[in-house]
C-alpha cells in the first residue's frame, strides 16, 4: 500500500466513525476506533489531532445528554409527586 492510499484509508476510517457519531447511531466499537486513531505515536499527527478533537466532542456530548436525562428524570419525578399531592388534596373531605 502506498503512502496516499494509507492516508486515504485512515481518513475514511475517521470519516465513517464521525458520521456514525454525528447521526447518533454509534457503539462502543466506533468510539474505540476513534480513540485508537487519536494515538499520535501510531498515526499521522493531523489525523490523530482530528480524531482526538472528535473524541472529545463525543465525550462532551455524552456528558451533556446524561445531564439532560437526569434533569428530565428529576422533573418527571417532581411532576408525579405533585400529581399525587393534587389527587390526595382533591380526595380529602372539606377541601
Amino acid at each position: 500500500m502506498d503512502f496516499a492510499s494509507y492516508y486515504l484509508e485512515l481518513f475514511e476510517m475517521l470519516n465513517q466513525a464521525c458520521q456514525k457519531i454525528a447521526s447518533g447511531h454509534y457503539d462502543q466499537k466506533d468510539s474505540e476506533r476513534l480513540f485508537e486513531l487519536a494515538k499520535r505515536q501510531r498515526y499521522p499527527s493531523l489525523l490523530a489531532d482530528l480524531a482526538e478533537s472528535f473524541g472529545m466532542m463525543m465525550v462532551k456530548l455524552e456528558a451533556r445528554e446524561f445531564s439532560l436525562q437526569q434533569t428530565v428524570d428529576k422533573l418527571e419525578q417532581a411532576k408525579a409527586e405533585l400529581e399525587h399531592l393534587l389527587k390526595c388534596d382533591r380526595e380529602t373531605p372539606g377541601t
